[in-house]
This record gives C-alpha cells, sequence and structure tokens, in this order.
C-alpha cells in the first residue's frame, strides 16, 4: 500500500470519529433540551394552585428522576464522545507521523496553549460537568420540593 492511500484511510477514519464527536454532542444537547422543557412543564404544573402540597408529590418525585437519569444519560453521552476523540486523536497522531512538516500536532499544542493563556481560568473547567450538573441541578430543585411537601405533610 502506498504511502499516500494509507493516509488517505487515516484522513477517513479521522473524519468518521469526529462525525461521531459532534452526533454525541448534538444528542446531549436535544436531550437536555427536552429533559429542560419536561422540567419546566412539570414545575408549571406544581404551581398552577401556587402551593405545593401531597398532590404535587409524584411530580416532585418524578423531577428527583429524571434529573439523575438526565445526568446519567450525559455523562455516558460524554463518554462515548471521549472515545470517538480518543481514536479520532490517535488517528491525527498517525497523519502527523505520515506528514511531520504539515505540523498537525505543533500547531495543535500552540494553538491550545494560546488559549490557556487567553482563558487561565476558563480553559481548566470541563463541559461535561456543566451538562451533569444541570441535570443534577433539576433533580435537587425537585428533591427540595419533596423535602417541603413531606415537611408539610408531617408537621
Amino acid at each position: 500500500m502506498e504511502m499516500r492511500d494509507e493516509a488517505e484511510i487515516i484522513w477517513k477514519l479521522y473524519q468518521e470519529h469526529c462525525t461521531w464527536e459532534r452526533h454525541h454532542e448534538q444528542q446531549r444537547t436535544s436531550v437536555t433540551n427536552l429533559f429542560l422543557a419536561v422540567a419546566a412543564a412539570v414545575l408549571g404544573v406544581i404551581s398552577l394552585d401556587r402551593e405545593l402540597s401531597g398532590s404535587d408529590l409524584p411530580l416532585t418525585i418524578f423531577l428527583i428522576v429524571q434529573g439523575f437519569f438526565g445526568s446519567v444519560f450525559v455523562a455516558k453521552h460524554y463518554e462515548v464522545f471521549s472515545t470517538h476523540q480518543s481514536r479520532a486523536g490517535h488517528y491525527r497522531e498517525a497523519l502527523d507521523s505520515i506528514y511531520p512538516g504539515a505540523g498537525i500536532l505543533s500547531n495543535r499544542v500552540k494553538a491550545d496553549k494560546e488559549n490557556a493563556a487567553r482563558f487561565p481560568h476558563l480553559h481548566k473547567l470541563r463541559l461535561n460537568k456543566f451538562w451533569v450538573g444541570l441535570h443534577i441541578l433539576i433533580a435537587l430543585f425537585g428533591a427540595v420540593l419533596t423535602g417541603i411537601i413531606l415537611a408539610r405533610l408531617f408537621t
């Protein structure tokens, strides 16, 4: 096999995994948007009578379950995304070894350093933590409302 054919195969594999990365990011976004809309609707139903009561308990428990399920779901998407990211990284390294003069890896390292210098604190934060945290907040909100209802029922 010629070097050019090998590079073309590696390039196509790299592109495939980058496409899968985008797919999982879009799926994570779509699920989060859906779950936020459902949580907002549930909160709307809970607040219709402007009072927390025992009849709202199934809805607040639903928020807890939905929030935890959502956090696990987006964490799983991140895990699969990371797998594709890692595979793409290995293909990028292979391309760099075939075309060392192109500076594929050195330009990436340079860009990463520039970005870290521009955003010294933000670049350390992983976006995945925000996605998971958003779903945990839904669960916590449900837990707080459940706690309030139970406190009222048993006092």
